[in-house]
């Protein structure tokens, strides 16, 4: 354990997440694990195997951060699924930021009291509303040459389900949400001099423009598509916000299991996680880890897929606008 603990990065309480000495931040995401706890030995031993997953790309990676986009727990006994998951995240001593899938709310568990168990954690960056739930994030990243902000990350959530009877499927950013991101980026401009500062967007249901962008052949991909994306019902302008204000560089999703590809449009990529879980629900994908490296200044990333025995597949570059 010793060893173990010494590997992992460093961590101030005070919840300050910082580029390294090399200009470097490394995210790994993790999306749709599926957990299911308690309703059979099988299931039990699933997922056992994706929390082994999750330490193994923590070793594997030593991430500055990590970030869970969605359909967590999913069946069974969430509570202790809940709890068992937080707390070997306790002890990989890694800050994380968690939003919830469609499915994570359809447990028997109140959705504030996921949140309260989720906002409690150790290394938890989670916050909650005024509701007692999950609140979107804002999260800084300090320069590694001093106090500036050279990064945000944006964790969202994108909803669930449709809460209008003659509106069928899933749900969408409401437009408080759009300004809040609107506002956000450009109070951030604002302070930098009219400059934007770079961010990143996560959260579970992908947005409709994914679908859009991936289709135009125009548009230079990285990655798989094997099913339909399934985007919310309605679209009230997330992703023209984000061209908008100039600050997000990219947005990663999950939702659908079957597509880990990454693209881009109108200088925003649009990237999903690969499928985390095991054998709980539907995949054709290897199980994997997407990991993301942001460099000190520079609207660029590298990004790639780890999957299980360590092999890495779909590596990309984002800069300036563009794949690479």
């Amino acid at each position: 354990m010793a060893l173990l603990l010494s590997l992992m990065p460093s961590f101030s309480q005070d919840n300050v997440l910082r580029f390294d000495g090399n200009g470097k931040f490394k995210i790994a995401q993790f999306t749709d694990m599926h957990l299911c706890l308690g309703q059979s030995e099988y299931r039990d031993g699933q997922a056992e195997k994706t929390f082994a997953r999750v330490r193994r790309a923590v070793e594997t990676e030593r991430p500055d951060f990590l970030v869970f986009t969605g359909d967590i727990v999913t069946e069974g006994d969430a509570r202790t699924a809940w709890r068992r998951l937080l707390d070997s995240l306790t002890v990989l001593r890694t800050p994380y930021c968690i939003v919830f899938g469609n499915h994570d709310p359809e447990t028997r568990i109140p959705r504030d009291e996921m949140s309260e168990m989720i906002a409690s954690s150790q290394f938890s960056l989670n916050e909650l509303n005024k509701d007692g739930q999950l609140a979107d994030m804002e999260i800084e990243v300090l320069s590694s040459q001093g106090d500036d902000v050279s990064l945000v990350l944006y964790c969202m959530d994108s909803q669930d389900y449709s809460k209008i009877g003659s509106v069928k499927g899933y749900g969408w950013f409401d437009v408080s949400q759009v300004e809040w991101l609107r506002s956000k980026c450009n109070a951030r401009k604002e302070e930098a001099g009219g400059r934007p500062v770079n961010s990143l967007a996560f959260f579970h249901i992908c947005l409709q423009e994914y679908s859009q962008a991936f289709s135009d052949h125009r548009n230079k991909s990285v990655g798989r598509r094997a099913e339909n994306e399934c985007p919310g019902a309605l679209n009230t302008g997330m992703f023209a916000a984000m061209v908008e204000t100039g600050s997000v560089m990219g947005v990663f999703a999950g939702h659908d299991h079957d597509n880990d590809y990454i693209v881009t449009d109108k200088g925003v990529a649009l990237g999903y996680g690969r499928f985390s879980g095991d054998d709980t629900t539907y995949t054709t994908f290897r199980s994997g880890v997407r990991v993301i490296v942001l460099e000190d200044g520079k609207r660029a990333f590298d990004t790639w897929i780890l999957e299980d025995e360590g092999r890495v597949v779909c590596r990309a570059r984002y800069e300036n606008g563009h794949l690479k």
